[in-house]
């Protein structure tokens, strides 16, 4: 989704939101009045009745009691033709009310403006003020999409009777409070729609005006891209001052590019007429050689990714073995020496890609005057302790002129001591570890050799492969990290073995020639 788009959909939206909040509210304005308005219609009716009923209930004879008095009222209620007439016509004056019925105490309807409803019982319904004090969504739903009438009712007594005699019910229809709030409803939707479309065209206004100065910018990047004048090709932009500001540096960005660009350029035409100068077999070399380093940096980028996307299901697979190791517990103790394997290769395959991974990392070398003797003889040393208790002599003898070289001090050690470890764990039974460094002119050799078991032609041939190992609990890291340490410091190294009589590592590293000192 473009910005253009989420900005667009951002805006319409929240006004949409605004709109659609407006309207529920207008909505309930509309239902509140209508009910309000049929409310007080109702109530108004209802005492009007009682006022009347009442008047024409008395007088009542002396010394008649409640139970005389009830019949003298039903009578009389019953017997009232004019009182149904009265009824119609209060009905007749409201465009909400739609039946009005007068009951007895037993809940039978005495009199009615439907003129079938006198001798039926009153059904009770639901009341009008309590549809009135509902939630909003309750009162709208009520008006727009239900049948049922509401009523209002209005008792009469007898003094010193709880309960009433008679009862005024006026029933309100939703359909005829629906019928006089669609007009307004429609009008509001009218409005709401106008409101809505006026939205969208702003919104999409806005979100043009807003997104101006990006287009801008993002023609300034693509000239830039393409090595053009974006001054030349566009309008300066009239603009805020930070776009404004974000231009100019854009500008000065390309002009460096541009130069940049040039530069790379003559660089490239120097270095083609460069290896046109060199001769056939040593440019076929050179060439190779830079055709192997890419390969090699491609591969290196893709088995990285290969690796982070292993790890990633992995971590998966240790989660959901030890959910099913616990929900199997105590019930399958079969699965469980099965389960255990599992979890162990997980593990042992986690641990090969976290090492390949850091194997893998790019190294920030630190080179510096390295004194490749003292380095050597520090090794020595560290050593000591362990190849005594393995009855192991180490030989060392310190050159007799410092040989200085530029190197990562820390990550030669780390190489040189892989070296040696290794050497002393090929001798079992004991022996002898011999450490040599040589100045050979522009190079400087390291021996390190031992009197182990040695190895085959096969062996020597992987002894530098990440994961390649002799030992029943190596790594097959070791030499790998020692034989990538020795290239990024231009240099070699090679192994000499025969089975039964040792091992010997010749490591061959470049020495700067004015920094040897004599």
């Amino acid at each position: 989704m473009t910005l253009r788009t989420r900005l667009l959909a951002l805006t319409v939206a929240m006004v949409a939101i605004v709109a659609l909040t407006l309207i529920a509210l207008n909505i309930n304005s509309l239902v509140m009045a209508s009910l309000d308005s049929a409310l007080g219609s109702s109530e108004m009716a209802g005492r009007q009745i009682q006022s009347v009923i009442m008047r024409r209930l008395a007088p009542v004879p002396a010394g008649a009691g409640v139970l005389e008095t009830k019949q003298i009222w039903n009578q009389r209620i019953t017997d009232d033709k004019d009182l149904a007439a009265l009824l119609e016509q209060s009905m007749a004056q409201s465009r909400s009310i739609v039946e009005i019925d007068v009951a007895g105490e037993p809940g039978i309807i005495l009199a009615s403006s439907n003129p079938r409803r006198p001798g039926t019982p009153m059904a009770r319904r639901e009341d009008l003020r309590a549809l009135r004090t509902a939630s909003p969504i309750r009162r709208i739903l009520a008006i727009l999409s239900e049948s049922d009438d509401y009523e209002t009712r209005v008792p009469l007594g007898i003094e010193g009777q709880k309960t009433p005699v008679l009862e005024i019910q006026t029933l309100v229809s939703p359909v005829l409070l629906r019928a006089a709030t669609l007009p307004g409803l429609r009008s509001l939707g009218l409005a709401s729609g106008v409101a809505l479309t006026l939205a969208f065209l702003l919104a999409w206004w806005s979100a043009s005006l807003a997104l101006r100065p990006l287009a801008r910018i993002g023609h300034l990047i693509d000239d830039i891209v393409n090595g053009i004048d974006g001054d030349s090709k566009h309008d300066k932009l009239d603009a805020a001052r930070e776009l404004a500001a974000v231009e100019g540096k854009l500008s000065l960005l390309g002009e460096r590019f541009y130069g940049a660009r040039q530069d790379a350029v003559e660089l490239r035409t120097n270095l083609d007429h460069a290896l046109e100068k060199l001769d056939a077999g040593t440019r076929r070399q050179l060439e190779g050689q830079i055709a192997v380093a890419r390969r090699l940096t491609a591969i290196n980028s893709l088995t990285e990714r290969v690796a982070h996307e292993i790890k990633n299901p992995l971590n998966s697979i240790t989660l959901r073995l030890e959910l099913l190791r616990s929900r199997i517990a105590g019930n399958s103790p079969d699965a469980e020496p099965e389960i255990a394997i599992l979890s162990e290769e997980v593990t042992r395959l986690d641990r090969v890609v976290r090492t390949f991974l850091d194997f893998n990392r790019p190294l920030n070398l630190s080179f510096e005057d390295t004194d490749i003797g003292q380095l050597v003889a520090g090794i020595s040393d560290f050593l000591g302790p362990e190849a005594e208790q393995r009855s192991i002599t180490i030989d060392f003898a310190a050159p007799l002129q410092p040989v200085i070289l530029k190197g990562d001090c820390g990550l030669l050690r780390q190489a040189l001591l892989n070296l040696a470890v290794n050497s002393i764990e090929a001798m079992e039974a004991g022996g002898k570890l011999t450490l040599t460094v040589e100045n050979a002119g522009e190079f400087c050799l390291i021996r390190i050799a031992d009197t182990g078991s040695g190895m085959t032609p096969d062996q020597q041939a992987k002894i530098f492969q990440l994961y390649f190992t002799t030992k029943p609990k190596g790594s097959g890291i070791g030499l790998a990290m020692t034989f990538r340490a020795v290239q990024l410091h231009g240099g070699t190294i090679e192994v000499k073995s025969e089975t039964g009589k040792g091992t010997e590592f010749v490591m061959k590293l470049p020495l700067n020639e004015m920094t040897v000192i004599a």
